[in-house]
């Protein structure tokens, strides 16, 4: 077939084919503007379907600490030391305190005293030579009392976490009148416990220890007792009422002169 004629039948093509695809476009473009549509009406659809499921889930109430974190407690408005002073047997008025400073992350943080004379250094002597080691002496930490308010513990994963083992430091323990995490520890030839529990009252965390001489386990625990007893949400509200004067007693008054 010669150039011309190939040229013939090509335009005879191309009159035959445009008028075919002119009538094609508007129903290619008509397809893409349905899909478009559906598209909008689609995501128009899961928009209302999420506003829906957002207006029927219930806002979830902040969990508020009963104390802010920074917030600090003087230990007159926590502690009660004749509490203590009774429960321990102590004869000697106890003194408190405060040790917050030692324990920066702590709301609260007391220090029971032993109440009465310290014995001078002969005494001590005498007692290290009957008794093989000093022990407390009056002046000295029967036990520290702390407690983290700020902080949000639940008390399933709290209770969790005191897994005992045969190399564990910690095990549950109920001696403080409820459930408490003891940690037990050596100190020369003693195993020194101290106790951690979440009080139901006012949902701190305590933590109670004995001081840096005391070895007796059983005051230590009574110590975490009576801590979980005596303190309550009352006596955490920032401003609450003292429980007792660092004030010096007023010395008797004279009698008049006749």
């Amino acid at each position: 077939m010669d150039v011309a004629r190939r040229r013939e039948v090509c335009s005879a093509a191309m009159r035959t084919l445009l008028p075919t695809l002119a009538l094609l476009v508007p129903v290619t473009l008509t397809a893409c503007d349905a899909a478009e549509k559906g598209r909008a009406e689609a995501g128009r659809e899961a928009e209302e379907e999420n506003r829906k499921k957002a207006a029927q889930v219930k806002p979830v109430d902040r969990i508020k600490p009963p104390v802010p974190q920074g917030t600090r407690l003087p230990c007159n408005q926590v502690i009660d030391p004749t509490a203590f002073q009774g429960a321990l047997e102590e004869t000697e008025t106890l003194t408190v305190r405060e040790s917050t400073g030692a324990y920066i992350d702590s709301t609260v943080s007391c220090t029971l005293v032993r109440g009465g004379a310290r014995p001078d250094a002969k005494a001590q002597q005498k007692i290290i030579k009957e008794k093989g080691r000093l022990g407390t002496l009056p002046g000295d930490p029967l036990c520290v009392v702390t407690l983290y308010c700020w902080v949000i513990e639940e008390e399933a994963k709290f209770r969790e976490r005191c897994k005992p083992g045969p190399n564990s430091i910690l095990s549950p323990d109920e001696s403080t009148g409820g459930f408490a995490c003891k940690r037990t520890l050596p100190q020369g030839e003693f195993d020194i416990d101290s106790f951690k529990f979440v009080d139901a009252d006012t949902k701190c965390l305590f933590e109670v220890a004995g001081g840096p001489s005391m070895t007796d386990n059983d005051k230590i625990a009574t110590c975490a007792r009576v801590a979980r007893e005596s303190i309550g949400a009352e006596h955490i509200q920032p401003g609450a009422s003292p429980r007792y004067s660092d004030a010096p007693a007023e010395p008797p008054a004279e009698p008049a002169a006749p």
